[in-house]
């Protein structure tokens, strides 16, 4: 049995990966081409809430995808089915990036979610 949030990491992690584009909860090394998901950084609540009762996590989750530069009609299509994979309210930026050691796309996402 795992905590909820591994369970709930580890079902963000499988419902991307019904994208085809590969899922890594860390940022690869620079030869690792682009597409490519980091499942990033969380934050967490656990208070009791008159709602929701002492058993809930409300947290917020940073999904990014490194994508190439060359198409941004191809980059759209993948947002979209980002978004139809998570089955969310889901915010999200594009960005030009070139931390990473080339240019890319660098889409931001963030999802809320409460956790039971």
């Amino acid at each position: 049995m795992y905590s909820p949030m591994t369970e709930y990491l580890k079902t963000v992690s499988t419902r991307l990966g019904t994208t085809g584009i590969p899922v890594k909860f860390k940022l690869p090394e620079p030869k690792v081409k682009e597409p490519f998901y980091v499942i990033g950084p969380h934050t967490g609540n656990d208070s009791p809430s008159a709602k929701f009762g002492p058993a809930i996590v409300d947290t917020s989750l940073q999904i990014d995808l490194y994508y190439p530069i060359d198409s941004r009609t191809a980059l759209e299509e993948a947002v979209f089915k980002t978004k139809i994979a998570l089955n969310k309210r889901i915010d999200h930026q594009i960005l030009i990036d070139n931390s990473i050691g080339r240019e890319v796309y660098h889409v931001v996402f963030r999802i809320n979610d409460y956790i039971y």
